[in-house]
């Protein structure tokens, strides 16, 4: 029952996660009929497009019923009566209820949004900030200036949903935005659009449209691109490709808890089978037929089924739930949900039926067959669990699978360990990142407030290099552009681009490996455009030397100067490939995103620290003064693989456990079958060490068997995994050898122990027992 609650248990979180999963986005009204679009080029295929595409789709097509645009761009700061809080934020279209069926606990979907003053918010943003009454009607302060009437409270947002918000405002508010306004035209993607088409609408005839509307409306630059629509349920997976395969991994290691406990199950029942012959012979004698056999053997196995059932709730419901989400860092978090999860809990109900029919009709339909009178005479051999062919392979099975889960988590591990440890192309000790963007009420006087500040710093000589700039490794930016140079035989290359300023390569330590970093003496005036490129870029662009070369950007007149070249470096998770990257010039230090400081000894730091946030306080703001350690902030972005190995691990003794807990069950029965035999060779004079090993000698076999087969096996999927990483770890031969020897040496010492507990067995007691 402990291994089957267990199994049980794991088996339904991981169930319950498939079930949100393949149920993704799926939940809105008239879901078939929802769109968003794309934009495809040579190298990619990404979820967003330009702005005005909506609103010219929608007049040019019929097929399209209506649409909404749902459009990042700032978490606005919310004020109600000295109460401030700046909350996850999306700009949308009055017709977003139209497209969507997110549920409003408060207010009318229809008009909630028709105003370009109205704000929705969700329930715990309602609550913070009004209590437990209907605020709908009530006045909130957006940006410290504006005044918004709240129309709408949301009920929660389904974790399986692809748009997360907490704050909805009309996308009008956002279109007088300057910044914002000179982005939204014919070239730039930066736009998440949806389409709802009306019913009956062929979306590949419709697709097959958009070349020429491409023509039509896009600029000159932009026609190089392709317009796609792809279903809603398919967003998350265009957006995250290893969802899909985390899906496909959690469906397999259910099926393998699900296979495991059911062989352990049948093994039992079958193994103790013997020790009701007697009684079976009985009944059929007394007019028994074997459906009442049966059904005797399968109420047997459906209680136990079911009291683990029992258990296997309330430990997945206050554990492995919490643990699970805890892996998954706030991303489609579980939440278990009794109505909404009917599914979850009917596939339990179901597994248990299967256990429960094969395990009840395996031993019954074999003590059926046996012949009444040798049963009722005793004349029943009782031959080793190992020596039944069946249940030798089911044993194998389940041994095969745990030495797979035991390699898989090895691998796991030595990965993480491996990303961690690798060279990353800069320096990350000793350096702390200081968030200097903390939302100040009035930019222009923070700004000179902050740079005797930064001066401060930068005189300080406990510091040893001092930068700031809009991003840091681990938090570029997912920002491209298709750049072009100047010459006989132009070439497009897509870049991610970012801006920087003076001194970040010199405080990260990114050695140049061509020309020069920015200056603020030569790059002050900012007349040339001067760029950093890295070596992928000088590379995609086909250059040996690239210091001096002329770029143009896709959809602007500007002429950007190469000035130097940057040694690769890993910006992002050594999961992915070094992308060609292009720096631009950010101006000199200012006040921007982070304050980047690396000091002389890191033991330093928290003393400057401590004085930097007395003179930030001071600058007003509504954020509160943060920082981190980048070697902390590294180690973090493989926080996502720790969740995955930890859930490994878990499934992977759990695997252990169970297999174990039936071989011991199964060398127990086969020792109570041989009572006699062991007391009479005992008499004979066999020794404590010939009984043990041979009552241990098959399971020894059968798990030599299982390494044959799982250790090839298990290569083969860990060759496959780590090859999704684009920089990976190669795992020793002497992993397996050591899987092997840990293996062996489990269950000599699991079968062992049953073996000499028998062997030590008084034999007169044994050779007198019936």
């Amino acid at each position: 029952m402990l291994g089957l609650s267990l199994g049980l248990a794991s088996a339904g979180v991981l169930i319950l996660f498939i079930q949100r999963g393949i149920t993704f986005d799926t939940f809105h009204r008239d879901n078939d009929r929802i769109y968003f679009v794309q934009t495809a080029d040579a190298e990619d295929r990404y979820n967003q497009t330009v702005y005005p595409i909506l609103g010219q789709m929608v007049k040019t097509y019929p097929e399209i019923e209506t649409g909404t645009h749902v459009q990042g761009w700032n978490n606005v700061w919310l004020n109600y009566k000295g109460k401030d809080l700046q909350k996850n934020t999306k700009y949308v279209d009055s017709t977003f209820f139209d497209v969507f069926s997110f549920k409003l606990k408060y207010g009318n979907a229809a008009t909630a949004l028709k105003r370009k003053q109205s704000i929705v918010l969700d329930e715990k943003v309602a609550e913070a900030l009004f209590g437990e009454r209907n605020p709908v009607g009530e006045n909130v302060v957006v940006e410290d200036s504006l005044s918004f009437t709240v129309t709408g409270v949301l009920e929660p947002v389904p974790a399986n949903s692809s748009i997360q918000f907490e704050v909805l405002l009309p996308v009008s508010n956002l279109e007088g935005n300057p910044d914002f306004a000179s982005g939204a035209d014919w070239y730039n993607t930066f736009a998440s659009v949806y389409l709802k088409l009306r019913k009956g609408a062929d979306p590949g005839k419709l697709e097959a449209k958009f070349p020429a509307f491409a023509k039509t409306h896009f600029t000159a630059e932009g026609q190089k691109r392709q317009i796609r629509i792809a279903p809603l349920e398919d967003y998350v997976h265009y957006e995250n490709p290893n969802f899909r395969w985390m899906i496909y991994g959690a469906v397999t290691i259910a099926l393998f808890i699900v296979l495991i406990i059911s062989i352990n199950m049948v093994n039992l029942n079958t193994a103790m089978s013997f020790t009701r012959a007697k009684e079976v012979a009985v009944r059929k004698v007394t007019g028994s037929t074997l459906r009442q056999i049966l059904a005797q053997f399968w109420t047997e196995s459906a209680l136990v089924l079911m009291a683990s059932l029992a258990i296997a709730i309330v430990f997945g419901v206050l554990y492995l739930v919490p643990q699970f989400n805890e892996f998954r860092e706030g991303r489609m978090q579980l939440v278990v949900n009794w109505q909404q999860d009917s599914a979850t809990f009917l596939t339990l109900i179901g597994i248990i039926g299967i256990i429960t029919f094969v395990a009840g009709t395996v031993p019954a339909a074999y003590l059926n067959r046996l012949d009444l009178r040798d049963t009722l005479k005793g004349k029943l051999s009782g031959k080793p669990a190992s020596r039944n062919w069946t249940q030798g392979t089911l044993i194998v099975v389940q041994l095969v699978i745990a030495v797979i889960l035991v390699v898989g988590a090895i691998a796991v591990r030595w990965q993480i360990d491996y990303m961690r440890r690798a060279d990353t192309g800069f320096r990350g000790e000793n350096i702390v990142v200081v968030s200097s963007d903390l939302q100040y009420k009035d930019r222009n006087a923070a700004t000179a407030q902050f740079v005797p500040i930064l001066n401060g710093l930068k005189q300080n000589s406990r510091i040893e290099s001092v930068a700031t700039s809009s991003i840091v490794p681990t938090r570029y930016w997912s920002n491209y552009n298709i750049y072009t140079p100047e010459g006989t035989e132009p070439k497009d290359v897509r870049l991610r681009h970012v801006g920087t300023s003076t001194g970040y390569a010199r405080t990260y330590g990114i050695r140049m490996i061509e020309g020069r970093d920015f200056s603020e003496d030569l790059d002050g005036k900012g007349e040339h455009h001067p760029v950093v490129i890295n070596e992928a870029a000088r590379k995609a662009f086909g250059w040996t030397s690239a210091v001096g070369k002329r770029l143009r950007q896709g959809n602007n007149s500007d002429v950007y100067t190469v000035v130097g070249v940057m040694k690769d470096f890993h910006y992002g998770p050594l999961k992915e490939r070094i992308e060609p990257l292009l720096h631009w010039y950010d101006g000199p230090p200012g006040l921007r995103s982070y304050l980047t400081l690396k000091f002389a000894d890191i033991k330093q730091a928290r003393e400057v620290l401590s004085d930097l946030e007395r003179d930030m306080k001071k600058i007003p703001s509504k954020r509160p003064f943060q920082y981190f350690y980048m070697q902390e902030e590294l180690s973090k972005q493989y926080n996502d693989l720790d969740g995955i190995w930890k859930m490994v691990n878990f499934v992977t003794l759990l695997a252990i456990v169970i297999a174990f807990a039936g071989i011991f069950g199964l060398i127990s029965l086969a020792a109570s079958k041989r009572t006699k035999e062991i007391g009479i060779r005992k008499v004979l004079g066999a020794n404590v060490r010939g009984i043990a090993v041979l009552l241990s000698r098959d399971f020894v076999i059968l798990l030599v068997i299982a390494l044959l087969i799982g250790l090839p096996l298990a290569y083969s999927f860990v060759i496959k995994y780590l090859a999704s990483f684009e920089y990976h770890v190669h795992l020793p031969w002497y992993v397996f050898g050591l899987v092997a020897l840990g293996a062996l040496a489990l269950t000599i010492a699991t079968v062992g122990f049953q073996g000499i507990k028998a062997a030590l067995a008084d034999p007169v007691k044994s050779l007198r027992s019936e």
